[in-house]
């Protein structure tokens, strides 16, 4: 071999020699020298893997006055570390008893499933029991260990499961329950690194304890977090909905979308429906602790993505103005015994629609209630309190239900426009036609039918405007049955009444419109000649929500445009992009354009002539109002009295907004058309007229349950 060769080889040999020594001195330093500091940094930094909560979106009105926002708060959470199953017990003990030294509450989800005080299954039948413990995401109890009787689980939970110390009283072992069930539905997580949340929005004094008492509390780690907030929302509960903990069955429909045991979620109104909008995306991080669960850092590795914001259409201040005018003249109408007056008025609902594009402007139920009480914690027991009593609504109050979607009403004589279209599209009058006498009474079908106003002698020959002016039922029933029932219930479902509007609101129901199959699928019964003049003045099954009253006003007004109404104008992205804008759509009916303009007529003398029913309510307006009053007899019938109910639109001769009020057990139409005044007086900017209308309103409604 050549010498040269021979040299390059020794080095490189050398060469691998030497590096082979550096490797092994390293290692030995390592190893050997420092391995019990390298060991005691390894334990002193411990890795934990976190989510950091996206705010969820804003929902402010249609002018961007905030009704639901979200403000900092801090949390809880418990991360892995090297102490016994005893040692832990007894940390979150002492943790509930700071909270609770504080008044903050904390992550409660067992009580869903097993109650304390008295001790019981939370209103679960032997199906669910069953499934709760032997789900492997809860309890993951084998089938023989199952228990159906609640303190024999409670025992259970505390001795086996948890191994609860036994000298602690029940109270204090079910507080441990409660922290130690959170770990276990969280096992996987908790397991591999990851933080359990424990308690949310807790006071700035409990952070500040447990830095303190560092020691006393392995594992504790807090954070800042988003927490809901609603501004001032007892106008708007009803639309606006609320957010609460996610049920077991939504946890169990929606866990595949990433929704946690723990989350918020909404449950009811516009929280529930623009949900996958509201809802942020949450980030990632990760804490540094020691073994002794001391916090070292934190590390952001993926920013939190804000949830996006939902511009209502609604006006807050015409939604104020229509509630504070249903609570004043529902409180007016109880104090006035005139007229089948029992002084029973309790509730009611207002809804004001843009004739021209389906937007709600405003939608109100009285009596409401606060949503904020649905983000109240267990700690707060005043709020879980009137939690009860919304649930329960022992003076049946309904206070949780949004009678403007959720309840149906007779429309009495609100109805009457329907007929005259009806009527007119037929051709069984036209507009100027008195072919129709009112004599007081009449006999259709077997059955006398008399005028309210003037049994005697009745309103002689009419005219529609007339007969619309005066409300006169003889006309109607006439009317009606010469128009024939197929024509009514034709027209009436051409204006949407009896069927869901489709607003982007939950829970709406579609309430009934008469007819011949609908009475035979009630009462088993032929039609007959009776029932179709009671249809036509809006009795028999007729049954629709303020919704679509004021739905069906506003397509009079626009000239035979049915909107879908709605009440999300716009969703914004956080950095002010429009993801998606409400655009209107609408059904063009195909009404005669001599029909509307009869009708319309008839409408402005409702409001104008000396004569209409709801004159006085509008006097001293600078344009004229279209409306029509309505008396409905309540089903429960004698000892209740009527309900009011009253529709309109203004200006009538360029409508902009339509109106329809009801008020339960207001008796007449004539009695609710105040509330469409104060809402005409808000939304032109005008002055009431005297203090016939709300110049003396409380400030907020009677009732607040």
């Amino acid at each position: 071999m050549d010498k040269k060769l021979k040299n390059r080889y020794f080095i490189l040999c050398l060469g691998f020699m030497v590096f082979g020594i550096m490797i092994v001195f390293r290692l030995f330093n390592l190893q050997i020298v420092e391995g019990e500091k390298y060991v005691a940094d390894s334990q002193r930094r411990i890795l934990k893997e976190g989510e950091i909560e996206a705010p969820r979106g804003k929902i402010l009105d249609r002018y961007g006055t905030p009704i639901a926002v979200n403000r900092q708060g801090y949390a809880l959470y418990i991360a892995k570390t090297n102490i016994s199953t005893s040692e832990m017990n007894e940390m979150l003990l002492k943790l509930s008893d700071l909270l609770e030294k504080n008044g903050d509450g904390y992550v409660n989800t067992l009580s869903k499933f097993l109650t304390f005080g008295p001790i019981g299954f939370n209103n679960m039948n032997e199906k669910q029991i069953y499934s709760w413990q032997t789900n492997p995401d809860r309890l993951n109890m084998k089938k023989d260990e199952v228990r159906y009787n609640a303190f024999e689980l409670f025992e259970y939970l505390r001795d086996e499961k948890f191994k609860i110390d036994p000298l602690l009283t029940n109270e204090q072992a079910y507080r441990i329950m409660n922290f130690r069930y959170e770990i276990l539905i969280n096992n996987w997580n908790f397991s591999t690194g990851g933080m359990v949340p424990l308690a949310k929005d807790v006071c700035m004094e409990t952070v500040a304890e447990i830095e303190e008492r560092r020691h006393e509390f392995p594992g504790i780690i807090t954070m800042t977090e988003p927490v809901r907030e609603y501004i001032d929302a007892y106008e708007e509960a009803h639309i606006l909905g609320y957010i609460r903990a996610i049920n077991s069955r939504q946890y169990d429909e929606l866990k595949d979308e990433g929704y946690d045991n723990d989350d918020l979620i909404g449950q009811t109104g516009i929280e529930k429906s623009a949900e996958r909008y509201l809802r942020g995306k949450n980030g990632r991080m990760t804490v540094e602790v020691d073994a002794d669960g001391k916090l070292s850092q934190k590390l952001v590795t993926m920013d939190p993505i804000p949830g996006h914001d939902v511009i209502l259409t609604i006006d807050t201040n015409l939604q104020k103005v229509a509630m504070d005018s249903l609570a004043y003249n529902i409180e007016r109408i109880r104090n006035d015994n005139r007229g089948p007056n029992y002084g029973d008025a309790f509730s009611g609902a207002a809804v004001v629609l843009h004739v021209n594009s389906g937007e709600v402007l405003a939608m109100v139920s009285y009596p409401s209630f606060d949503p904020a009480i649905y983000l109240a914690g267990p700690e707060d027991v005043e709020a879980q309190q009137k939690i009860i009593e919304l649930t329960k609504d022992e003076q049946n109050l309904k206070a949780l239900l949004n009678r403007a979607i959720q309840e149906n009403y007779a429309p009495g004589s609100t109805f009457k426009p329907i007929t005259a279209v009806a009527g007119l599209e037929k051709e069984v009058i036209t507009p100027g036609s008195n072919i129709i006498a009112c004599r007081g009474h009449t006999y259709i079908g077997g059955r006398y039918l008399f005028c309210l106003e003037r049994p005697t002698y009745g309103h002689g020959p009419l005219s529609l405007k007339r007969a619309l002016e005066t409300s006169c039922n003889i006309y109607f029933y006439e009317l009606g049955n010469r128009t024939g029932i197929e024509a009514l219930t034709y027209w009436a479902n051409c204006f949407g009444l009896g069927k869901k509007t489709g607003i982007d609101l939950p829970n709406e129901v579609s309430g009934m419109m008469s007819s011949i199959e609908l009475k035979k699928q009630l009462r088993n019964d032929i039609w007959r000649p009776a029932d179709t003049a009671q249809v036509a003045i809006g009795q028999f099954d007729n049954s629709f929500t303020p919704l679509q009253m004021a739905n069906y006003t506003a397509t009079i007004a626009n000239g035979g445009k049915l909107y879908r109404p709605h009440v999300i104008k716009e969703i914004v992205k956080y950095d002010g992009s429009v993801v998606n804008r409400t655009e209107p759509v609408y059904t063009q009916l195909p009404l005669k354009d001599t029909t509307i303009a009869a009708v319309k007529e008839g409408m402005v003398a409702v409001t104008s002539s000396i004569d209409g029913t709801a004159q006085k309510a509008f006097e001293g307006l600078p344009f004229e109002v279209a409306g029509k009053t309505g008396s409905a007899q309540t089903k429960s019938g004698g000892g209740r009295s009527p309900n009011g109910i009253f529709i309109c639109y203004a200006p009538a001769d360029d409508p902009e907004i339509a109106i329809a009020v009801i008020v339960e057990r207001g008796v007449w139409g004539s009695n609710v058309a105040p509330v469409a005044r104060d809402i005409i007086d808000e939304y032109f900017g005008l002055k009431a007229a005297d203090s016939r209308n709300t110049g003396l309103k409380p400030e907020k409604p009677l009732f607040n349950p």
